[in-house]
């Protein structure tokens, strides 16, 4: 893979290979294989893949023994699922989520480093704005809320956030 470096950015050059180049050959090893089918399958067990090769669901492939991967273990524990949540909307903008990601690394093209985004509970309807410093959410915000509240009718009664504006 070639790249050019166009100020802190990276271009990728190159061509998609698609085809029978892109599937791994046949030599390779049925453990090599079954551990490929394995991760793919959601670290399915052996059990699982053995009566998918044997329905031939795993393009003709055999299955082998799998090895010991202590994620897999530790991955399948169970967990103590949470509570359903109490607060049911009745209409939109009744309760708007909002959260701040970043800074990133590396900036989108137009120089973004957050982005902050809002989810209406009622409706799931998200707006994504991206932002160059973090010290724009609060107008962001503003200016989001006297839009929606215009285009809507309605004024929004709740903003949940993580303390991030």
């Amino acid at each position: 893979m070639k790249g050019k470096k166009i100020n802190i950015l990276y271009i990728l050059e190159g061509s998609t290979v698609t085809g029978a180049a892109a599937v791994s050959s046949s030599e390779d090893s049925d453990s090599d294989i079954t551990h490929l089918w394995h991760m793919r399958l959601g670290h399915m067990s052996e059990r699982g893949l053995d009566i998918l090769s044997k329905q031939g669901l795993l393009c003709g492939q055999k299955t082998s023994k799998l090895d010991f991967y202590e994620h897999c273990v530790f991955g399948k524990h169970h967990r103590v699922s949470f509570s359903t949540g109490v607060r049911r909307t009745k209409g939109t903008l009744d309760y708007i989520h909002s959260d701040i990601w970043g800074p990133f690394q590396v900036p989108s093209k137009g120089g973004a480093r957050f982005l902050l985004t809002l989810i209406d509970d009622y409706s799931r309807k998200v707006w994504v704005y991206p932002l160059k410093h973090k010290s724009d959410v609060f107008a962001t915000f503003k200016q989001w809320k006297v839009m929606i509240e215009k285009q809507r009718g309605k004024k929004v009664k709740n903003l949940r956030t993580d303390n991030g504006m």
